[in-house]
C-alpha cells in the first residue's frame, strides 16, 4: 500500500477485487452470481486482515467478541445480490429448519431473527454491513441499538466505530453491486430481514433478478444504489 493513504489503498483493493469477481460470474447466469458472493465476501475478510496484520492498531481497539449481540438490535441494510445468496444458502441447508422458521415467525422489531444467545446464527453469510461494524464500546452499542442503560461506573463511553473496517467492507459492497447496476439490474439497499423474507420461498427469485425483474416489493427498500468514487 502506499505510503500517503494506506486507507485509500485497502478500500480501493477491496472494490476492484469484488468488482472482477461479480464482473466474471455475470455472464455466467444467476447461480454464478449468488454463488460469487461468498468470493467476495471471503475477499473482504482477507484484505481487512490483511490491513490488520499492516497496522496492528486499526484494530486493536474492537471489543466486539463472540456472545456480543448489541449491534443486532437494529434494523440492517444489506444488498440486493446478498440477500438473495442468503434465501439460497437457507433453502440449500438441510439444517436450517429451524432459522428458516425463526424467520418466518419474525414479525419486525430492533432484534434480527438471526441472533440466537448472544450470536449470529448465519454469521458465516452475514451482510457486509454487519462485517464491517467494529466498535470499541460494547456500552455504546448496548445503549445505541438495545436502548438499555449501560452499567454505571467505568471510564466514559467511546462513541466511535472503527472507520477503517467499514471502509474496507463497504468497498467490496460497493465493488459487488457496480457491475450489476450497470448491467441494468436492481440494486436497492434493502431491510435485511423483511427483504429476506419476501424473497426465502421463492427459488425463481435470483432467476427473475438476473432477466431483470424486480423481486423486492418497495416497502423493503431503503433506497436506490448510491456508486461512490474509487
Amino acid at each position: 500500500m502506499g505510503p500517503i493513504d494506506p486507507e485509500r489503498g485497502w478500500s480501493h483493493a477491496a472494490l476492484h477485487a469484488a468488482h472482477d469477481i461479480i464482473a466474471a460470474a455475470l455472464p455466467l447466469g444467476a447461480d454464478a452470481v449468488i454463488a460469487a458472493v461468498a468470493a467476495c465476501h471471503r475477499t473482504a475478510e482477507r484484505v481487512w486482515a490483511e490491513a490488520r496484520s499492516a497496522d496492528p492498531a486499526s484494530a486493536a481497539d474492537a471489543a466486539c467478541a463472540p456472545g456480543c449481540g448489541w449491534c443486532c438490535h437494529q434494523p440492517v441494510e444489506a444488498s440486493t445480490i446478498e440477500v438473495l445468496a442468503i434465501a439460497a444458502w437457507l433453502r440449500e441447508r438441510p439444517d436450517a429448519a429451524l432459522l428458516r422458521s425463526r424467520l418466518a415467525a419474525w414479525s419486525g422489531g430492533r432484534i434480527c431473527p438471526f441472533l440466537v444467545e448472544g450470536g449470529c446464527a448465519i454469521y458465516s453469510v452475514r451482510p457486509l454491513k454487519c462485517r464491517g461494524l467494529y466498535q470499541p464500546d460494547t456500552r455504546w452499542c448496548m445503549a445505541t441499538f438495545a436502548k438499555i442503560d449501560p452499567p454505571e461506573g467505568g471510564p466514559p463511553i467511546r462513541h466511535r466505530a472503527l472507520i477503517l473496517p467499514r471502509h474496507v467492507f463497504d468497498a467490496v459492497g460497493q465493488g459487488m453491486t457496480r457491475p450489476l447496476y450497470r448491467a441494468g439490474l436492481d440494486c436497492s439497499a434493502l431491510v435485511f430481514a423483511l427483504a429476506l423474507k419476501a424473497v426465502l420461498d421463492r427459488p425463481e427469485a435470483a432467476a427473475a433478478w438476473v432477466r431483470g425483474e424486480t423481486p423486492f416489493p418497495d416497502l423493503v427498500r431503503l433506497h436506490g444504489w448510491i456508486e461512490a468514487a474509487d
